[in-house]
């Protein structure tokens, strides 16, 4: 894993050079004062809930910020240790490591977080050399046995409104709609999980409670499956695209980076 993060990092900081980050908008304002407006100024910049209470015409002072603060979220998920080119486990690291170059190429501020049911908070950092030692330690993580809970939304609205990205393979569909950030959305995907190629007894074992089962397939069974899986995959889609939350889907045999690329476009 550590010469996965190694050849990202120097992907991205040759060829790649970051520079779709560039296209990304945050807040780009620090709110600094209320003061009275000037009849010589644009009228669209009168702040009309302020006036009204103050009973006078009022408007917000700014101080511009043209540095990004990006949070990456990495949701854990004993389902992430599943692939059959690869594990969703490295190709999720690898993602954020693209994220998280990315963005110290560009000089804008990162926060790393990994959460299950508690949140592992890294501080934020431009550096390249401290993200690098933050996403090993996200590689280090093991996965089996961990699940998400939905309450990472009420813990990342605390934090200051950033441009966040969240890194999981959405076996589940939080509350996104209710995250106070610009969201983006990485649904990690193997492509067996959606196309099974197998028949008989399976031994089988849950990577979420690590029970094992002895499961029939046959040709029924896989189908109800399949359609099963077609069905989320369509309600989570529809969700997103409902509440407007930019979103992409990356499979274990793809190249994470035209898909980002597309994504920030």
């Amino acid at each position: 894993m550590r010469e996965l993060i190694i050849k990202t990092k120097q992907r991205v900081y040759g060829i790649y050079s970051g520079r779709h980050f560039s296209t990304l908008k945050g807040e780009g304002l620090d709110f600094r004062e209320i003061r009275e407006y000037d009849y010589n100024e644009d009228a669209k910049k009168i702040d009309w809930k302020i006036s009204a209470k103050l009973q006078k015409p009022y408007v917000k002072e700014f101080n511009e910020n043209k540095e990004l603060n990006i949070i990456i979220l990495y949701l854990l998920s004993g389902n992430l240790h599943f692939g059959t080119i690869r594990l969703k486990s490295e190709l999720a690291i690898e993602i954020i490591s693209i994220l998280a170059f990315s963005a110290t190429k560009n000089d804008d501020k990162i926060t790393l977080i990994a959460y299950d049911n508690k949140p592992i908070h890294f501080k934020p950092t431009k550096s390249p050399n401290t993200a690098f030692a933050y996403i090993e330690k996200l590689a280090n993580i093991n996965l089996l046995g961990k699940d998400y809970d939905f309450y990472f939304i009420d813990y990342l609205n605390r934090l200051k409104k950033s441009i966040l990205f969240i890194v999981t393979d959405f076996y589940k569909t939080p509350p996104l709609h209710k995250l106070k950030h610009e969201t983006y959305v990485i649904n990690i995907k193997d492509k067996f999980e959606e196309e099974p190629e197998f028949k008989g007894y399976i031994n089988i074992i849950d990577p979420l409670t690590l029970k094992e089962n002895e499961t029939f397939f046959n040709r029924h069974s896989i189908k109800k499956y399949k359609n099963f899986i077609k069905e989320k995959e369509k309600k989570l889609n529809e969700y997103l695209i409902s509440k407007k939350i930019k979103h992409t889907k990356i499979y274990t045999h793809e190249d994470p980076f035209f898909k980002l690329g597309e994504l920030l476009r």
